[in-house]
């Protein structure tokens, strides 16, 4: 058990600090972080998930570190306001008006859902009202992106990446054995892009490529179609299209590219993604026909997950009717279209002797 010189702290009052001043400790005395650590977002959102958090009370140790108080420790709002210069803040609520202030408490959790007529995956070891409610708020935030500022869209998507990033890739993670435990099912358009950011985390984390890449693995995938929105419905919606408008729909990467790059202004790493997730290992793809290691590596992930997760929609020319037959779509075209490190990750992140049909996961 905890020390009883020690004294409570919750996850509130640590994000005053951008480094710690003193120790912090479970319960049952397990020190969980160390004085002098920067308090990133990712630690702040494990210590979340903590019920009691203790820390140090050596005032002497404590007053020694004030020494440096002005560099070190920083106001909620400033450190916000830092991490968003970055792309890596952790947004504590999920919620449809990004001007409030911050609360432990989520505005996700007050959708309306009692109308909700959609299926979900009863397979799923995400929440099924939480299915419903990260699909109607995804689909709000997309319908509102020619309506609402740039700035309210930016931070809805944020928000949606937390979202995901709290409760899927570190909550749910450790529950997850077949990939269609987190598949999201329904309307293409409400669901696609929120199944490639959710697969696009657990493969970061898969790969260990750290909190703030984990991070960006899913807001990447949340925009990565984004230039789509830009494109006439008709002719996204046609069954037998012309060249011509295969051309067109090819141009949402440029058109995302371009748009988040000049109107949302995000990060080039996020940017590359939306311009080169069709890109090829072998130099076959496009817009640009780039290969091998001169495809970002943000883009090589989302590159695969979206292509399985078209698979799992059967949006693809090879139709498949479980996990299993797409992952082994994905083997056949092998690293052709995939480079070896995401192609071999994404395979084996999963038991992927996963043989329930699609159309058996509805409920």
């Amino acid at each position: 058990m905890y020390n009883v010189d020690m004294k409570k702290v919750t996850t509130e009052e640590l994000i005053n600090y951008k480094i710690l001043p003193f120790n912090i400790y479970s319960e049952f005395g397990e020190k969980l972080l160390s004085a002098g650590e920067v308090l990133t977002p990712g630690k702040l959102l494990q210590l979340r998930h903590v019920e009691n958090l203790f820390r140090d009370d050596d005032e002497t140790k404590n007053n020694n570190n004030r020494a440096n108080k002005n560099q070190e420790q920083q106001t909620a709002d400033d450190i916000l306001k830092s991490l968003s210069n970055n792309d890596t803040r952790i947004v504590e609520k999920f919620d449809m008006n990004p001007n409030q202030t911050l609360k432990s408490n989520t505005v996700v959790d007050e959708v309306n859902i009692a109308n909700y007529k959609g299926p979900i995956n009863k397979t799923s070891k995400i929440d099924p009202q939480n299915q419903i409610k990260i699909k109607s708020f995804y689909h709000d935030t997309i319908n509102g992106l020619k309506i609402r500022s740039i700035d309210e869209s930016s931070n809805l998507f944020l928000n949606i990446r937390d979202k995901i990033l709290q409760d899927i890739i570190y909550r749910a993670s450790g529950k997850v054995m077949y990939s269609s435990q987190i598949k999201l099912i329904g309307e293409y358009q409400k669901c696609h892009s929120l199944n490639v950011a959710i697969l696009a985390g657990f493969v970061a984390r898969k790969m260990d490529l750290g909190e703030a890449a984990i991070s960006d693995m899913v807001l990447a995938g949340l925009l990565h179609d984004i230039g789509k929105y830009l494109i006439n419905e008709n002719i996204l919606n046609k069954q037998n299209i012309s060249n011509q408008e295969q051309k067109i729909i090819q141009s949402h990467t440029r058109l995302g590219y371009k748009f988040l790059k000049e109107k949302m202004k995000m990060p080039e790493n996020i940017c590359l993604v939306a311009l080169e997730h069709h890109e090829n290992n072998d130099g076959s793809g496009y817009p640009m026909n780039k290969s091998g290691d001169l495809i970002s590596k943000e883009s090589q992930i989302i590159h695969i997950c979206n292509y399985f997760d078209n698979l799992s929609f059967n949006r693809t020319n090879t139709p498949v009717k479980n996990t299993k037959d797409a992952v082994r779509a994905l083997l056949e075209l092998g690293t052709k279209y995939f480079m070896p490190e995401a192609l071999y990750t994404f395979i084996h992140m999963f038991s992927y002797n996963d043989t329930m049909n699609f159309e058996d996961m509805v409920l």
